[in-house]
């Protein structure tokens, strides 16, 4: 009998630390709080900023089998710079660049089959992300595992692959950011309307950064362009203290699987 796969939270960020400490310290304490619950970080495979902040952190409390980056081969250059060469080919480093192994999929938890955590029934594992054979892992101890991926398309798929497939609690947070990080908290977002995943999302409002977010998103609900994904349980979370967001994320799964239990209850007893 096979294990559960460990419970994965993807972390949208910037890679830039921002104007204030605060966001830094943000990141800093949520990976403590991710090393306290046994949590396995998926973020964006860079290096600086909030991304290297959080991925940095967690590697030196729970090591770098904790932590999965993900990141497009265009943007080594700009938030794995050091990496860049190696993954050419070209010099040496501490990371080890090797293929993915053929059964990398299943390793990472992968199943793509139906189940409790969203994904469609009887469809095969869709985890090669524009070829498996085209990825490359680094591995790095001071980041953790970083696969490099053909674009940022592939990037996105990949991480919520990763977490739909994840244990009880898996989900997505949004640190503070920029464009990116708004268009990588909206696909998921999107995605979870659409039932590609059924994982909770929310944004880790540091100082009000996402409060402008978070009232667009209530206007559009009122004005029913965006309806909510169950009883009690918002489309977009709004998480105040990093020490709360695994919290937040693990009762938003167990609404979703209370709510699942009484629609089957109920198809049952028809």
């Amino acid at each position: 009998m096979s294990s559960q796969p460990p419970t994965r939270i993807a972390v949208f960020c910037g890679s830039s630390p921002g104007a204030s400490l605060t966001h830094t310290l943000a990141a800093r304490t949520l990976a403590q709080s991710f090393h306290r619950h046994s949590i396995h970080l998926v973020y964006g495979g860079g290096t600086s900023g909030l991304m290297g902040e959080i991925a940095r952190t967690l590697v030196k409390l729970s090591g770098k089998d904790a932590v999965t980056g993900v990141i497009p081969s265009s943007l080594l250059g700009v938030e794995r710079p050091r990496d860049e060469d190696v993954a050419k080919g070209k010099g040496k480093g501490k990371e080890t660049e090797k293929k993915l192994p053929r059964n990398w999929a299943r390793r990472m938890g992968l199943t793509g089959g139906g189940g409790d955590n969203g994904a469609a029934k009887g469809k095969k594992a869709e985890a090669k992300v524009e070829g498996e054979e085209k990825a490359k892992l680094l591995l790095d101890d001071e980041y953790g595992h970083v696969t490099i991926v053909s674009d940022l398309q592939a990037r996105k798929k990949l991480m919520m692959q990763l977490v739909r497939d994840g244990g009880p609690g898996s989900g997505f947070v949004a640190l503070s950011g920029g464009i990116g990080t708004v268009d990588e908290l909206f696909e998921v977002v999107s995605w979870g309307q659409m039932g590609v995943h059924a994982r909770g999302v929310c944004v880790l409002n540091v100082e009000g950064f996402w409060d402008g977010v978070l009232s667009w998103v209530e206007k559009a609900m009122e004005e029913k362009f965006v309806r909510e994904r169950g009883q009690g349980r918002k489309v977009l979370g709004d998480v105040r203290e990093a020490g709360e967001v695994v919290g937040w994320l693990a009762e938003y799964d167990k609404r979703r699987r209370v709510e699942r239990e009484r629609e089957r209850r109920g198809e049952a007893g028809r």
